[in-house]
């Protein structure tokens, strides 16, 4: 049974957020930092919320890993996202030239990609800091944001509200929803970048490929518009350095032809998969395991 939220849930958890936010304002980036850390303590130890999920997607996709491993990568999980979550309320408030600044990246792929005028896919995922990492992008390239809505309608204004004036083409694009299908394709039709995150669970609607050993169900959604604008596509994953900035890795995907559409996203799909798995391994603390990555069985009605 879904229970639905009331508008005064919702704005008393934006008022707290707030309030939040002006309290880490005052403590400025360095010391809020370190409150961070001593909430992922809190957190990690005191409260429980998504730590079950946690260790067991670690324990899964690392079964060469002993118990006391597998704790070890969760607690430096919780670590470094208390640090992106601190991260997110600076962003309205740093300059253009610090965000810039944080992303490290050779810009020949994607200079390359977007000199044959279709538009650009960028496929990346909730890793290191992608807020962050997309921004600092976004200070070079027209970027068209692809973003969920958040379950709390002011949260996600205020969130879009910061990206917005920051520089992003916010596009909430939502199942069946036309209007964003059109925006996307005129995004790439003006030679825009289109970034989409796609490490989530795509339920029923996605191809299920393997992810860490297991079948996960990928969103078709990059690749069905990289295929049908014939814009090149590309993977993106900024690794957190000890610093506090981005080191990004970029590679295309070379556009499969195989006559049938279906097979080509799987192909697409299965690339990024790998890509995604290979810098997760390198660095297993970075990736957001707090989702229900394989929620979706595939022999489920």
């Amino acid at each position: 049974m879904v229970v639905e939220r009331t508008n005064l849930q919702n704005y008393v958890e934006y008022v707290g957020l707030r309030i939040l936010m002006c309290a880490m304002y005052l403590l400025g980036r360095s010391l809020a930092h370190f409150v961070g850390r001593v909430l992922a303590f809190v957190l990690f130890h005191f409260v429980p919320v998504r730590k079950k999920q946690v260790l067991q997607n670690i324990a899964l996709s690392f079964p060469e890993k002993s118990r006391k491993e597998v704790i070890a990568i969760a607690r430096k999980t919780y670590k470094t996202f208390t640090k992106v979550f601190v991260d997110m309320f600076f962003i309205s408030k740093m300059p253009d030239s610090e965000i810039e600044k944080m992303l490290i990246y050779d810009n020949e792929v994607i200079d390359e990609t977007l000199a044959r005028g279709k538009g650009l896919v960028l496929l990346s995922a909730h890793f290191g800091n992608w807020e962050l990492s997309a921004l600092a992008f976004a200070k070079k390239y027209t970027v068209a944001l692809i973003v969920a809505k958040q379950s709390n309608d002011f949260v996600d204004m205020m969130i879009n509200s910061f990206r917005n004036k920051k520089g992003f083409n916010v596009i909430d694009f939502q199942r069946d929803d036309k209007m964003s299908f059109r925006r996307i394709v005129r995004a790439l039709r003006k030679n825009q970048v289109l970034a989409i995150l796609g490490d989530q669970d795509a339920g029923r609607q996605g191809i299920f490929l393997p992810f860490f050993g297991r079948l996960a169900s990928t969103p078709k959604g990059p690749a069905f518009f990289a295929i049908r604008a014939g814009s090149p596509i590309i993977t993106a994953f900024g690794v957190r350095q000890k610093d506090g900035s981005m080191k990004m890795k970029v590679e295309e995907i070379p556009m499969p032809n195989t006559g049938d559409e279906e097979k080509d996203i799987e192909i697409i799909n299965s690339i990024y998969n790998n890509r995604l798995e290979k810098v997760i391994r390198e660095n297993p603390d970075q990736w957001f395991w707090f989702h229900r990555r394989w929620n979706t069985l595939p022999n489920e009605k």
